[in-house]
């Protein structure tokens, strides 16, 4: 019995940081599956930078795990049980499920 399972393709994410002593900021380019990966991996291997990130948590906003852009809470769906912050827009979730039902 084969296992497989689709890996997301890694692209090129640029990382901004300051760093923690000299206040100078710090620039890095990192291939990962999403820019929050990207930053993640930056945050945990230069401990004495502070990554900039976005602050679209601070929006009424829920981001589509799929395509990641970002939605008014009413506009996308959970749609895993075992993952409540697993979300999808509309339109992805259309499009996995008609690419699932085939």
């Amino acid at each position: 019995m084969t296992h497989s399972k689709e890996l997301l393709p890694l692209l090129n994410f640029n990382v901004v940081a300051v760093h923690r002593v000299t206040g100078k900021p710090q620039f890095a380019t990192i291939s990962a599956p999403s820019q929050v990966d990207a930053d993640d991996f930056v945050a945990d291997m230069q401990s004495d930078w502070i990554v900039i990130r976005d602050n679209a948590d601070l929006l009424d906003q829920t981001q589509c795990d799929h395509c990641e852009d970002f939605f008014p809470e009413d506009e996308v769906n959970n749609c895993d049980r075992e993952d409540p912050n697993f979300h999808l827009c509309g339109d992805c979730q259309g499009k996995l499920e008609s690419h699932w039902c085939e």
